[in-house]
């Protein structure tokens, strides 16, 4: 994910913002429950930096999804950008995790960068990407569509025709890339549209993209697309924004914590190191009981 990488973390402000009076309103009236989840992973399973350091360091490559949900919980499956996976790999993936993960698929390019998301081709494919949602059952988790880059607020008409297209029992969560939609009148007014038809706003926490690191929550979900570098003494630090951050949402009423971490491509092994300093901090603020990735490196 090189979306907002810069060449010099030092420079970066990485502190987040505070929540404001609409998202606090919209926090306040979910039901309070005790049911907390976090679900965190990588954005794939099959980087071959991962034998020796998440998975045991003669894996061979068809075993290493297994390897994957041994230690994580959930997937954010970039390569369905290329195209929903047709049904014998859907199968081939729900048979190698257990009926507690959870895979968040990407909707593809075809749709979500077309000139007209909301033409023939596109309701196409994205019903083609639904059935495959349906194939997955309980181990779907949160479909995310990634809009290009010059999808404008202008289009606004075009985001509301491309939700209600959508079926309302398909979790979906929604990522922004262009400027034009983080000014505040148009932040508020697709947040009212978000929280009327339960969608997810995506939260990036990016360094190059500070105005894509927002807080207008809808509901009681909280997904987030983290960039870092824990070879960079800023990831230490952002560990303990987040933890403090996610700590003040669950009080308010989050209760389904989606957390997926890309590394820089050399470093994706590096994963592992981020989440082993996070969980301990989470288990210890909220009480939970997550358990730590093992570090096939020390045996």
């Amino acid at each position: 994910m090189k979306f907002g990488q810069v060449d010099d973390l030092d420079k970066v402000d990485f502190s987040l913002p505070t929540l404001d009076k609409i998202t606090k309103t919209n926090l306040s009236n979910l039901t309070k429950g005790e049911n907390l989840k976090f679900y965190f992973g990588a954005p794939g399973w099959s980087d071959i930096k991962y034998k020796g350091i998440i998975y045991p360091k003669n894996t061979p490559y068809k075993n290493f999804l297994i390897e994957y949900s041994n230690q994580f919980n959930s997937i954010e499956v970039n390569s369905t950008r290329y195209g929903t996976p047709k049904k014998h790999i859907i199968e081939r993936w729900c048979n190698s995790v257990g009926d507690d993960f959870k895979f968040s698929m990407k909707i593809p390019q075809v749709v979500t960068h077309r000139k007209d998301i909301n033409d023939y081709t596109a309701k196409m494919k994205t019903e083609e990407f639904i059935s495959a949602i349906d194939q997955l059952g309980v181990k779907s988790g949160i479909n995310f569509a990634v809009m290009a880059k010059y999808f404008k607020s202008s289009q606004f008409n075009e985001l509301e025709s491309f939700i209600n297209f959508w079926p309302v029992d398909a979790p979906l969560a929604i990522e922004f890339r262009n400027p034009s939609w983080f000014e505040n009148s148009v932040r508020r007014e697709w947040q009212e549209l978000f929280s009327l038809k339960n969608i997810i706003p995506v939260i990036t926490d990016t360094p190059g993209r500070r105005d894509v690191l927002h807080f207008n929550l809808t509901n009681k979900h909280l997904f987030i697309r983290y960039v870092g570098d824990f070879n960079h003494p800023s990831d230490l630090k952002r560990i303990e924004l987040w933890t403090n951050k996610i700590t003040e949402l669950v009080n308010l009423g989050i209760e389904n914590i989606w957390f997926y971490v890309h590394q820089p491509g050399e470093n994706r092994q590096s994963i592992l190191s981020f989440y082993n300093k996070l969980i301990p901090n989470l288990n210890k603020i909220l009480k939970t009981e997550i358990s730590l990735l093992y570090d096939y490196s020390h045996m």
